[in-house]
């Protein structure tokens, strides 16, 4: 057991040295828990010095009351022990209520007279008529002070009592006798000793709840190294993707550089030439993977730069679409450009490289994924922003095809783009690049009607 307890302080001790944030959160539990136990004392203190002062102060009102009619009612003991029986039946504290008097007595064995105190009227039937020579005190003590009633604290068998007593007073201010209670707070320290139990089952819960918060702290600890260690490495991953894609692009280069030159050899026959010009096509397939593969790479590392300049857009569009008609006619389609609508003085401010790469994107789906009927781009200026938009009468999309098309690796599967060849990586690259360049993008489309899409830059002044 206690090899066991050693093993684990150690353990946390380590843990603790490892990693020095813990010793803020062990300062802050002991000072929640230290403050919690100050306050639970505090309120104990407050309570019990608020009961006394409550006791005193009705007990003082109650005898003020008594003491208001006691004097006129002196000569009747039995009202004034009805009056009594009253007040002790509707307050349980009270367990003694006497009034006392001083009286002239002759002493037999001297034969002269003596003042006695005798208990006229009490709630303890047996007391009444005794006299008693302690009371000689509290008559002169409520003497001193006929106006007011003093108290004094006293303990019985544990039990804390308070004995008030008052002096009875004639219209003159003649101390005519003197009314003393007894009243216990036992029922109130009672309440309070409750309470402590309470607040100390209270205190427990609160120190397993900030000792289970410590313990998630730490477990949240360990959760922060293994964050950082994955972050370490998918940066090992990012690291050798974006080297290997390097590494690639130059034997594809290559690859690509002798099959245009062995297309063009006149000794090889049509078939071989064929063969060549497949090995050409994937070669440029790969290539863009590997380019796709490379922007992903940067994107997500936050290294992709970008060369800003300010110019019309409508010659860069006007190159891309034009690049792309034969691939449109050998599909049968139509492609066209209006521009008719943004004046030559009216320009976005871009990266010119990467906006082309934007437009081959997104022009090169739109003839990539109609089958037939036309591809129209438009130009024009639309609340401060210059737009292009791009429609087509392809496949178009369902509504939940179209919320994930801009998400990484997401192709529409279906029987119309089966022979369609893609990663999935170039419409996510597409909408970073364009967000980058404070652009936007947006997509209308209609399944079996068409798609439009809507690339829009800020007007620069």
């Amino acid at each position: 057991m206690f090899n066991f307890l050693y093993l684990n302080l150690k353990k946390g001790i380590k843990k603790i040295t490892d990693y020095p944030q813990l010793i803020y959160t062990i300062i802050v539990a002991l000072l929640i828990t230290g403050a919690f136990v100050f306050m639970a004392s505090r309120f104990v203190q407050i309570a019990t010095s608020a009961q006394e002062r409550l006791s005193n102060v009705r007990i003082g009102s109650l005898q003020d009351a008594f003491v208001s009619f006691a004097a006129d009612k002196m000569a009747e003991p039995e009202y004034l022990n009805q009056k009594i029986s009253e007040i002790v039946f509707n307050n349980e504290t009270i367990i003694s209520f006497q009034i006392f008097i001083p009286q002239l007595k002759i002493n037999p064995k001297t034969n002269q007279n003596e003042i006695s105190y005798q208990i006229i009227a009490s709630n303890i039937p047996a007391d009444i008529n005794q006299t008693d020579p302690s009371l000689e005190f509290l008559f002169n003590l409520a003497a001193g002070d006929a106006k007011h009633s003093l108290t004094n604290e006293i303990i019985n068998r544990d039990q804390r009592l308070f004995k008030t007593i008052r002096a009875i007073t004639d219209s003159q201010g003649k101390v005519l006798g003197a009314v003393v209670t007894i009243q216990t707070l036992s029922l109130a320290d009672m309440a309070i000793q409750n309470s402590i139990k309470r607040t100390e089952i209270l205190l427990i819960f609160v120190i397993a709840l900030v000792m289970f918060l410590f313990l998630r702290h730490s477990k949240i600890i360990d959760y922060m190294d293994l964050y950082k260690k994955l972050q370490s490495v998918d940066q090992l991953k990012d690291d050798f993707i974006s080297m290997a894609s390097h590494e690639l692009r130059t034997p594809l280069s290559i690859i690509r550089g002798y099959a245009e030159f062995a297309k063009a050899a006149p000794e090889l026959s049509l078939e071989t030439k064929d063969y060549i010009s497949k090995i050409d096509v994937s070669t440029k397939e790969l290539d863009s993977l590997v380019a796709d593969i490379l922007d992903v790479s940067r994107i997500e590392q936050g290294r992709m730069s970008f060369d800003y300049e300010v110019i019309n857009p409508k010659e860069i569009i006007k190159q891309i679409v034009e690049s792309l008609i034969l691939p449109a006619q050998s599909k049968g389609l139509m492609i066209s450009f209006d521009d008719s609508k943004l004046s030559i003085d009216q320009k976005i401010k871009i990266d010119a490289g990467r906006f082309k790469q934007i437009l081959i994107n997104i022009i090169g789906n739109a003839v990539k994924y109609t089958l037939q009927g036309e591809v129209k781009v438009q130009l024009y200026v639309e609340k401060k922003n210059v737009c292009i938009r791009v429609s087509d009468t392809g496949i178009g999309m369902s509504e939940e095809e179209r919320k994930k098309l801009f998400e990484k690796f997401y192709r529409i599967r279906n029987k119309e783009t089966e022979n369609i060849r893609g990663t999935g990586l170039g419409l996510w690259i597409t909408a970073q690049m364009i967000k980058q360049m404070d652009g936007e993008v947006s997509i209308e489309s209609i399944k079996g009607v068409g798609s439009h899409f809507i690339i829009s830059f800020p007007l620069v002044n």
